[in-house]
């Protein structure tokens, strides 16, 4: 088998810089932009663009691998046109070992599908319109906003001017943040966020 390659073609530069690091130490190649192609090269690509049916033939045409990053929840309302031109279907919850795995299997020419996705499970509904929280983790609107800026890439003179805020005051709710989903570094908060807060990813979408 050749060597594998990966392109990473999401919107999210800290996703791809992220996975990156992951990747390469796997040993795969990895690229930010669509290269020859081939049956030795994987796609991954963002759920939002599964629905471009001319993106997605573009790359059947390549005879590339496709994979699509998403969020569990999204993922369960995939219809089966947008799952049948995926080799697999990953999602921001795998741990970095299972997500190197996954791209072995479909390296090996595996389909690799969430079981609840494969079994046409759809998301539970929230009873009571109480808003679920990601590991039982309390957010205050200023942390969620927070949150936002750091998946942006902001620093926190940039914060701090775009909040009409101190610097001093940033680090304070970023410090509040850090210790509340359990991190150590804006980095990994940024990444926490985009795992479990897409409402974020949105929003910073919409504002582009």
């Amino acid at each position: 088998m050749g060597e594998s390659k990966i392109e990473l073609l999401l919107r999210s530069w800290l996703v791809k810089d992220a996975l990156s690091l992951v990747l390469t130490e796997a040993g795969f190649s990895v690229f930010h932009e669509p290269i020859r192609g081939g049956k030795d090269t994987i796609v991954i690509i963002d759920f939002d663009d599964c629905s471009d049916r001319e993106a997605i033939r573009a790359h059947q045409q390549r005879d590339v691998k496709i994979v699509a990053l998403a969020y569990e929840a999204n993922s369960l309302e995939m219809n089966p046109d947008e799952i049948a031109a995926l080799s697999g279907v990953l999602t921001y919850d795998l741990s970095a070992a299972a997500f190197v795995q996954a791209l072995h299997l479909i390296c090996s020419g595996e389909r690799v599908i969430p079981r609840d996705l494969a079994l046409g499970r759809k998301p539970q509904v929230p009873s009571s319109g109480t808003e679920p929280r990601p590991g039982g983790v309390q957010l205050s609107p200023r942390e969620k906003e927070m949150l936002s800026h750091l998946t942006a890439g902001d620093s926190n003179k940039a914060i701090a001017r775009q909040l009409g805020i101190t610097e001093a005051t940033v680090k304070v709710h970023l410090k509040s943040v850090l210790r509340k989903i359990r991190v150590e570094n804006r980095t990994q908060a940024a990444i926490w966020a985009l795992a479990n807060l897409p409402e974020l990813s949105d929003t910073r979408r919409g504002m582009g």
